[in-house]
């Protein structure tokens, strides 16, 4: 108890609403989980949470017969859970079941000594379902269950068969304050328990029930339990039928008149942005289920523009409007930007201590405006100058009749101002663009529009400029953008065409990218060759010794009688022969690599001959 309280010193000043709730479409959405699994053939656990959702949900399940046949089906069934699906099943759709001996017998040994807290919650609650009644001895062996075993689950789960016990119930209704401070909070928004969102819900529903059942109140601070919708209501995204149950369960807990807190959604029910055309904001009051909370005094404390904090109307009382309470927030002549509002939903009479959330709701809304283009020129001039030239008036929306003729050396000039049409004032947008596009192909190129410091806007774009990004002569089309997030009018203003005519060498003005000259390499022009009786007198200078060998073999004589005619010898001359003829053919036409790679073959082959003859030899000799 202790740690509540300081939570609820610190809360003090805070004020925390649930930040949704469950709207028409997540409803439908959730219907859809549950009719999806209204099958005689999906498993009995699905059937069961998807029965109970359409209940909860106010839908009737569809083809009710055939569910109840398959329910029936494991009307003796040995499984306890299963048999508190199949009873739970039936009494949601009216066939309530008569369980067999086997079922008897299994029910009635899961609420014994040494069961666990979930045999006896799933016996319980077959048992009630069933249309039967619980044993006093449950007290008993629910007890030492929960020494076993008092996980948050378990207690969750006794929460549940303790509201079903007559009697006192106040020891275990003593151990709810233990399970709500193990509760884990986020972002000082969102509470829940380790588990998710099955052991929330199963905790948050049974100590409920079980508080009803006691006829006392939870140990529970309003703002915890908005903290605990705000957790719920993160997960309505489920889906899976068993999800979907406990979050309408614990929806449920906390909505209608046996809810010890109520806590109320205060949400936007117009659109997050307002303008003179639509210039009202409407804001809901409901239950977490999206039903109305009835008739509500719905006051905004204050109203804050964000840029600069400044309050342009405090306690503004709304006015009920069907099913939402509305403001005509242009009526107060806002600036355009954004807005908190700070809202409270009390009941106009006796004050409501079960409803929590309802103050100090800060709401966010857009209030847009509408810009106009004033002083809108275009100018043509001289790359050197800053007056004189063409001058062109423009008015928006319309775009310039005639073409404007641009040269090499000129430069284009756009000026314009915006106007806010509400406040009448010179205003900036957080996106003007300047868009050139050629007519012929679509290439576009966006340049931004400065302001300068009397909130003119002023573009230039000057042609004889080295870095200009414009390359080729041609038509092309100048379109001004301009948006803002709180501009209801965005412009696309195609303000005029261009005839932009550029100098041949217009590769020059590229700068730094321009092309360069191709790069041709000039090789040296060989020297002139000598006259051809210059060269074959020379090549017979150089034979000239072969020739002079010859003639001394002729005169000497040559002796040829130790030449052997074995494989060996010829083969080395044969190699030889070749080895001579394969440079001749190198210094004609073969390049190094092939010659290298002939060498290698005949080289080995005269090696080896010439080896073998050089042995023979010099064995003779001996």
């Amino acid at each position: 108890m202790k740690l509540i309280v300081l939570m609820t010193v610190v809360m003090v000043g805070q004020a925390l609403s649930p930040s949704s709730h469950l709207a028409p479409a997540d409803l439908a959405r959730l219907k859809a989980v549950f009719v999806q699994s209204c099958t005689p053939e999906t498993d009995i656990s699905n059937l069961f949470y998807s029965v109970l959702g359409m209940k909860l949900l106010g839908e009737t399940a569809p083809n009710k017969d055939k569910l109840c046949a398959a329910a029936a089906k494991l009307s003796d069934d040995s499984s306890v859970e299963n048999l508190y699906a199949a009873s739970g099943t039936a009494a949601a759709l009216g066939c309530p079941l008569k369980f067999g001996a086997k079922a008897t017998e299994a029910l009635k040994t899961s609420v014994g000594d040494g069961s666990s807290t979930a045999s006896i919650f799933f016996a319980t609650k077959a048992l009630v379902s069933g249309g039967g009644k619980v044993d006093r001895a449950v007290a008993k062996a629910l007890t030492s269950a929960l020494k076993k075993d008092d996980s948050l689950l378990s207690l969750g789960l006794a929460f549940h068969v303790a509201s079903l016990l007559d009697g006192d119930v106040s020891s275990v209704f003593d151990r709810i304050e233990d399970a709500l401070v193990q509760a884990d909070e986020v972002d000082g928004k969102l509470l829940q328990f380790e588990g998710g969102l099955s052991v929330t819900s199963v905790l948050l529903t049974g100590a409920a029930s079980l508080a009803i059942k006691a006829k006392k109140p939870l140990p529970v601070t309003g703002e915890q339990a908005v903290k605990f919708a705000n957790y719920l209501l993160s997960r309505k995204s489920v889906q899976q039928p068993k999800g979907a149950l406990h979050l309408l369960e614990g929806v449920e807990s906390m909505t209608g008149k046996n809810a010890q807190f109520t806590p109320l959604a205060i949400s936007l029910a117009s659109p997050l942005a307002v303008s003179a055309a639509n210039p009202n904001v409407d804001i809901s009051v409901s239950d977490l289920k999206g039903a109305s909370a009835g008739d509500m005094k719905v006051t905004v404390a204050s109203i804050t523009r964000l840029s600069d904090d400044q309050a342009i109307a405090t306690n503004v009382d709304l006015k009920k409007a069907g099913s939402s309470y509305s403001l005509d927030l242009m009526a107060l002549k806002p600036t355009a930007g954004f807005y908190e509002l700070v809202v409270s939903a009390t009941n106009p009479g006796k004050t409501n201590a079960a409803i929590v959330g309802n103050t100090n709701v800060k709401l966010t809304v857009k209030v847009l405006t509408t810009i106009s283009i004033n002083n809108a020129e275009l100018q043509v001039l001289e790359s050197d100058s800053f007056s004189g030239g063409r001058s062109v008036k423009l008015a928006h929306p319309k775009k310039e009749g005639s073409v404007v003729p641009v040269q090499q050396k000129e430069k284009i000039h756009l000026s314009f101002n915006l106007q806010d049409t509400v406040t009448n004032t010179k205003t900036l947008v957080h996106q003007a663009f300047v868009k050139i596009a050629r007519v012929d192909t679509g290439a576009e190129i966006l340049y931004v529009a400065e302001a300068d410091k009397n909130k003119d806007y002023q573009f230039e774009l000057d042609l004889g400029s080295e870095n200009v990004d414009v390359q080729e002569s041609g038509k092309y089309t100048l379109t001004l953008i301009l948006g803002d997030a709180v501009m209801s009018n965005p412009v696309s203003w195609a303000v005029a065409d261009l005839d932009i005519q550029l100098a041949e060498d217009a590769e020059a003005n590229l700068g730094p990218y321009a092309p360069k000259p191709e790069i041709k390499h000039m090789f040296r022009e060989p020297e002139k060759r000598p006259p051809a009786m210059v060269s074959t007198v020379f090549t017979l200078l150089c034979l000239s010794p072969i020739l002079l060998l010859l003639v001394l073999w002729i005169k000497l004589g040559v002796n040829i009688s130790n030449f052997n005619l074995s494989p060996t010898t010829i083969g080395f001359h044969l190699g030889l022969g070749s080895i001579f003829v394969l440079y001749t053919y190198f210094w004609l036409e073969l390049n190094m690599f092939e010659t290298v790679r002939y060498l290698v073959v005949l080289g080995i082959v005269t090696f080896l001959c010439g080896n073998s003859l050089l042995a023979s030899i010099a064995k003779k000799n001996k």
